[in-house]
């Protein structure tokens, strides 16, 4: 048994370290014993907001002030602030994507690379820095200069894809080459110091590892290639 406390903290509040770290805890546990539910709510918004928690991790409340008490009885007062409730929870996941949005714009304003895993030949520095930055990774450069420099001498996605499986060369995920995975890396304005999110491409603050130059020759035999086919 773990035992859990918000001590000083009302129970009209939903950001308290105990509930938060009561909930975080739970692992299999079913059951949360408490001495009244007031310790866990005191008002109807606190109230409905943790049972709906306590619902969807499938965990029951027992009450020592309040015999034969549990979340699943069915209460026809709260069925309006439930359904109150479901609706907000996609006008949160909402709202959350277009503050994500509005982060990756503005990264992507200044040159810099909004989030996730760098393309092949990239990594993100943390040491050192304020907030991390995109750097480049030598060893898998070459990787990505071989993949631009192959591809205007073999003038096909298979076969480049071919010649670096061949030659034991690993995409970032560490595994073989494919036609598509080529493709990607040859379109990818990343490699030549661009950064682009939505609409915007805006020259980026990371270090380009092809040239404007080889990269206009193979998206001209990308095309002229695809024509052919």
């Amino acid at each position: 048994m773990k035992i859990f406390k918000d001590i000083g903290v009302s129970g009209t509040e939903i950001e308290r370290e105990g509930l938060n770290q009561l909930i975080t805890n739970f692992n299999g546990v079913k059951k949360v014993i408490v001495l009244n539910t007031s310790r866990l709510w005191r008002n109807d918004t606190t109230n409905l907001i943790i049972k709906r928690q306590f619902k969807k991790l499938k965990v029951d409340v027992i009450s020592i002030e309040q015999p034969g008490y549990s979340i699943y009885t069915k209460d026809p007062n709260n069925f309006l602030i439930n359904g109150i409730l479901e609706v907000l929870d996609p006008y949160e996941r909402m709202s959350t994507n277009i503050k994500l949005a509005r982060g990756r714009r503005a990264k992507t304003k200044e040159g810099i690379k909004g989030c996730g895993e760098t393309p092949l030949g990239y990594e993100w520095q943390h040491d050192g820095v304020k907030r991390p930055v995109v750097v480049k990774n030598e060893v898998q450069a070459i990787i990505v200069k071989e993949v631009f420099q192959k591809y205007l001498e073999l003038k096909s996605l298979r076969k480049v894809a071919n010649y670096l499986n061949e030659h034991d060369y690993k995409t970032k995920r560490g595994k073989k080459f494919s036609p598509m995975s080529i493709r990607n890396i040859l379109t990818n304005e990343f490699y030549i110091g661009k950064v682009k999110w939505k609409e915007l491409s805006i020259a980026g603050k990371h270090d380009p590892i092809i040239t404007i130059s080889t990269f206009d020759k193979v998206q001209f035999l990308l095309k002229l290639n695809q024509k052919k086919n």
